[in-house]
C-alpha cells in the first residue's frame, strides 16, 4: 500500500468536472455519505480544478472506521427476561450459527420497517397491548439488560415511533420483540425468513 503525503499529486475522476483530473492530497474534514457525521482531518485527494474531494487513500480508512463507530448512539433497556428469550429464539430460528450481535440487526430491521411503513405505528401500539397481555409483568421478575449501538437514523426511527405511539424506548422494544415472535417464530413467511437469513449471513 502506498502511503501518500500532503502536497503529492494524483489523478481521479471528478463528477463535478465530468472527467479525469489531477489531484493534490490535502487534509480536511469529510462528511459521511449518509450525513450522519463526519471524519476530521484525514488525507484526501482534492480536484485541482474545483477543489472537490474526489479520492480517499487507503491510509485514511482506519480513521473513517473509528469516526463511524464513535458516531453510533447507544440504545439501552432493562427488559423482562422472557423478551430476551424470545429474541434469542428468533435469532436461532433464523440462523443457528448467528452471534448474539444479530439481536441488534434483527431489532433495528423491525424498528426501521415499523418507522418507514404507513400503518405500522398503529400496529406497533397494538402489539404493545398484546405483549403486556401475553407477558404480564410481576414484581421481582427476572430481567436482562439490552445494550446496542445503532446509527443516528435508527435513533430517529425510535423517536418517530415514540411520538406516534406515546411509548418509551423500553416499551417500543417490547412491542418489536412481540412482533418478531409472531413474524419469525409463530407464523414465519418464506420471503421474510430468506431476507433475514441473508442479513445474518452478511452481518459481522
Amino acid at each position: 500500500m502506498k502511503i501518500f503525503q500532503e502536497g503529492e499529486k494524483g489523478k481521479a475522476v471528478c463528477e463535478h468536472c465530468a472527467g479525469v483530473v489531477t489531484t493534490t492530497f490535502v487534509r480536511r474534514d469529510v462528511p459521511f455519505s449518509d450525513e450522519s457525521g463526519r471524519v476530521r482531518n484525514i488525507l484526501v485527494g482534492a480536484c485541482d480544478k474545483c477543489g472537490t474531494t474526489v479520492s480517499i487513500p487507503a491510509q485514511s480508512t482506519p480513521a473513517i472506521s473509528r469516526a463511524r463507530k464513535s458516531a453510533l448512539a447507544s440504545i439501552e433497556a432493562n427488559l423482562p427476561a422472557v423478551y430476551m428469550d424470545v429474541l434469542d429464539c428468533a435469532v436461532h430460528a433464523i440462523d443457528a450459527r448467528a452471534s448474539t450481535d444479530f439481536r441488534r440487526v434483527l431489532l433495528t430491521y423491525f424498528v426501521h420497517k415499523a418507522a418507514s411503513r404507513t400503518g405500522a405505528v398503529a400496529k406497533l401500539a397494538a402489539s404493545h397491548r398484546k405483549a403486556l397481555a401475553t407477558y404480564p409483568q410481576s414484581r421481582g421478575e427476572s430481567r436482562r439488560r439490552l445494550s446496542m449501538k445503532v446509527p443516528p437514523r435508527i435513533c430517529d426511527d425510535f423517536q418517530k415511533l415514540a411520538e406516534g405511539t406515546q411509548l418509551n424506548t423500553t416499551e417500543i422494544l417490547k412491542s418489536v420483540v412481540f412482533q418478531i415472535q409472531g413474524d419469525v417464530l409463530e407464523k414465519p413467511k418464506a420471503a421474510l425468513m430468506t431476507e433475514l437469513r441473508t442479513l445474518s449471513a452478511i452481518s459481522v
